[in-house]
């Protein structure tokens, strides 16, 4: 296995000094010879820096060479080993022109050519959109004045184009193209000329856009093995909602929701048929097996959602937890019955299923509440996304229960047997529901969740590996209007410890509302420093956006999978760590 920690830790550092303002935007490189040999652009602001980031994700040395026509003490060489990366750098005053050409002797050859400049807050981001066969152009303005965007594309019809976008706003420009249509979109406004070509299309290769976008689950989706008063069939459902995403040890993505058959309501709402599907990649996410219910309960009139993905990686076992609710009006907020046995008609109950196989087969429906829930607590669920393991092995699923005086709480389930017994920890807060726990690099726990009332996301931190808590508090960055996100340390399935289990990092990433008021404008952000601070950040889908989980593919790419609304869909959005640094 590559042992990529540090490495990555110093490539993605300089990530984030290039996105301290919007970075430099460039045309996309042609395709390297050698996959995951690359040469990206980017910005450090604050020393008024244009980069450019060698990265050798190959399996042998490159020797890369840099030309800079007319440049000072061009051409520049540096060899880089399997697995590293390497930073040059120039000091340049704002609206320099660059042309910069790397080739290897591999065969790798791309010339990226642009103005420095670092934005001033507005950014142009390019995407394409799988489903659709658009090439998307996302543009942003976080100043606080209006600014009007003017967009060319060289001899296509129309072009250009003009849009005022307001102080904090967005805009979605796209055009529908064939696969394989070349691109070149230049845009201006005031203090920001940004160019960036391409070929439009899917797939992460080095001249395609870096950020695709895949519909996984619609309501027009034919979901196999739906379970119906006759049996089994194949069919669609009313609502698709709360996506749950991991990946096993050998790259497979596990994506999982609710498939919501006759209406958009929550466990324990109007007819309490929600069912668990799951859609699975073994290409990184470019392609997706049919959509395939993995756990149903008995009769349509119980119900089972919430999912959420845990990954043992010491053992492969990969666990899907889920909320189950006996029957209709069961949901987390009707009245509790002061019991943990395991068949209560009046409690939601926590269960999971269990695959070996990378997900191809599943487990029968093990039961949790006579170990896990408190008898006085009035209900709890598991909540969705993925749960984590740490660095000493310890699997850890996070959970919202309601105390006996009816306040909601987030707190852990943990495993120290690789999920054979489990055992419930204490409140990390009150009045605040679901939430995503995450590894800091000096092995605390940290609990990111979503409050009840506030517009922040609350923190709070276990030295005792996620058990026990000490006082939370609203984070000053991260925004939450009231909605489940996501909070991952930046590991790819193969950084492991001698043990099995993951290793640490200070590198995390975070993906939830940008709008403090409405589930809108989905957006990433990376910290180097344990979420201290989040001065990388990217729109990944402006307007409607809801839940949102991520994972670390295992090629380093980013996987987001998020749903828009109650009938718009599930989306697996990717993006390579430089089109996070050029956001």
């Amino acid at each position: 296995m590559t042992s990529l920690p540090r490495r990555l830790l110093r490539g993605v550092l300089a990530l984030v000094l290039s996105v301290a303002a919007a970075a430099v935007l460039v045309p996309a490189p042609a395709f390297a010879a050698v996959p995951g040999v690359s040469a990206t652009v980017g910005a450090d602001c604050p020393l008024s820096r244009l980069q450019l980031t060698l990265d050798n994700k190959s399996a042998q040395t490159q020797t890369y060479t840099v030309t800079w026509p007319g440049r000072s003490g061009s051409p520049w060489t540096r060899t880089v080993p399997a697995g590293g990366s390497a930073l040059l750098h120039w000091t340049l005053d704002p609206g320099t022109p660059y042309t910069l050409r790397t080739t290897t002797p591999t065969g790798h050859d791309t010339t990226q050519s642009g103005r420095f400049h670092c934005g001033g807050g507005m950014s142009a981001l390019v995407g394409f959109d799988c489903t659709e066969s658009r090439l998307q152009l996302i543009l942003e303005n976080r100043t606080t004045a209006s600014k009007t965007f003017t967009v060319t594309w060289p001899g296509r019809t129309g072009s250009p184009w003009t849009r005022t976008v307001a102080a904090g706003g967005n805009y979605l420009h796209y055009w529908t193209v064939p696969a394989g249509t070349p691109y070149t979109l230049r845009t201006t406004a005031e203090g920001f000329d940004d160019t960036r070509s391409g070929v439009a299309r899917c797939g992460m290769a080095a001249d395609a856009p870096q950020l695709n976008s895949t519909a996984v689950l619609r309501t027009s989706t034919t979901i196999r093995g739906l379970n119906g008063p006759d049996g089994r069939y194949d069919g669609t459902v009313r609502s698709v909602r709360i996506p749950g995403m991991a990946v096993t040890g050998n790259g497979t993505v596990i994506a999982v929701a609710d498939a919501r058959v006759d209406g958009s309501y929550d466990l324990g709402g109007g007819t309490n048929n929600i069912q668990i599907v799951l859609m699975r990649s073994t290409d990184h996410g470019l392609t997706w097996e049919q959509p395939r219910v993995i756990h149903h309960a008995a009769t349509t009139a119980q119900g089972v959602g919430d999912p959420s993905v845990l990954v043992d990686r010491s053992t492969g076992e990969v666990f899907v937890f889920y909320t189950y609710s006996p029957r209709p009006g069961i949901s987390f907020w009707s009245g509790g019955s002061g019991s943990n046995a395991a068949n209560d008609p009046d409690s939601l109950h926590i269960q999971y299923v269990k695959s070996t196989d990378h997900g191809l087969t599943w487990s029968a429906p093990v039961e949790l509440n006579p170990s896990v829930k408190d008898p006085g607590w009035r209900q709890l669920f598991a909540s969705s996304g993925h749960g984590i393991q740490t660095s000493s092995g310890r699997l850890i699923q996070p959970i919202v229960y309601r105390d006996a005086a009816g306040t909601s709480h987030a707190a852990n389930i943990y495993s120290d047997d690789h999920g054979r017994t489990w055992q419930r920890g204490s409140s990390a807060s009150g009045n605040v529901n679901e939430s995503k726990a995450v590894e800091r690099s000096g092995g605390a726990v940290a609990q990111n969740m979503r409050h009840n009332g506030v517009r922040s996301r609350f923190l709070a931190t276990s030295a005792d590996g996620g058990r026990t808590f000490g006082a939370a508090a609203a984070s000053p960055v991260l925004t939450d209007p009231l909605c489940n996100a996501d909070e991952l340390s930046y590991l790819t399935p193969g950084q492991r410890g001698s043990n099995g289990a993951p290793i640490r990092t200070a590198t995390v990433l975070y993906s939830g509302n940008a709008h403090p008021t409405a589930r809108n404008d989905l957006t990433v952000r990376l910290s180097t420093d344990d979420g201290t601070t989040w001065p990388a950040r990217a729109l990944v889908k402006p307007g409607a956006a809801g839940y949102s989980t991520m994972a670390v593919l295992a090629d380093g790419q980013v996987g987001v999978l998020y749903e828009i609304g109650d009938t718009g869909g599930i989306v697996f959005a990717r993006f390579t760590p430089a089109w996070l640094r050029a956001a």
